[in-house]
């Protein structure tokens, strides 16, 4: 009988020690988590240096890379990319950390993002169209420069023109004209982004769409 409970316990202690790392481990990703969320830039640095995996994601798929793209810490992204996170990761919605980047205006960090090479030009929803959605002209004239293409369109046929439109970023909608956008690609609906701009009544753009389409 004391012969087995010493095998008994013995295996215990096997099986604990062979876990161990592993909840050490999931310990040292709970605190990046918690770093990244609190943007504590020398703890996320400590735990990287540990080993702690610069891609594990929340929930809704968010890398400790997007997530500090959609809080516009550039310096904690910076931080990360040295680390080696993965540049192209997609979350629950489709989304990659450039495009983040792009939609939020950070145009150093979408430039940073571009040089490591992360990819501008892919299917579906993508950083041209995202950063025309939220009127960033800047990051758009870098996008091209770097070979995005400006009619790229969504899997329902939305474009950054349109996008541009919906929003109501007059400046934008102009720059994208003037560097080769499409006025006349209608989405799946058949809706182009002067039926965009009217649907939102943005009159501004209405009125300019108007009389650029009147000129070609």
């Amino acid at each position: 009988m004391a012969y087995l409970l010493r095998l008994h316990i013995l295996a215990l202690f096997i099986i604990a020690f062979l876990s161990w790392p592993l909840t050490v481990s999931a310990g040292i990703q709970e605190d990046l988590i918690w770093a990244i969320e609190k943007g504590n830039l020398f703890e996320v640095s400590k735990l990287l240096n540990k080993g702690a995996n610069p891609d594990i994601s929340d929930n809704e798929g968010y890398t400790p890379l997007m997530i500090a793209a959609k809080n516009k810490n550039l310096k904690l992204a910076q931080i990360l990319i040295e680390a080696g996170a993965k540049l192209d990761i997609r979350n629950g919605y489709g989304e990659t950390a450039i495009m983040l980047a792009s939609y939020q205006g950070q145009t150093e960090l979408v430039k940073q993002l571009y040089i490591k090479g992360a990819e501008i030009n892919h299917d579906g929803w993508n950083p041209i169209i995202y950063a025309a959605s939220g009127g960033h002209s800047q990051i758009i004239r870098l996008l091209l420069s770097g070979g995005a293409d400006i009619n790229s369109a969504t899997d329902n046929g939305t474009t950054a023109l349109m996008m541009a439109a919906r929003e109501n970023h007059l400046d934008t909608v102009a720059m994208l004209l003037e560097n080769g956008a499409d006025l006349t690609v209608k989405n799946e609906h058949g809706d182009n982004a002067l039926a965009w701009a009217e649907k939102q009544n943005h009159q501004s753009i209405v009125k300019f769409l108007k009389s650029y389409g009147q000129s070609k």
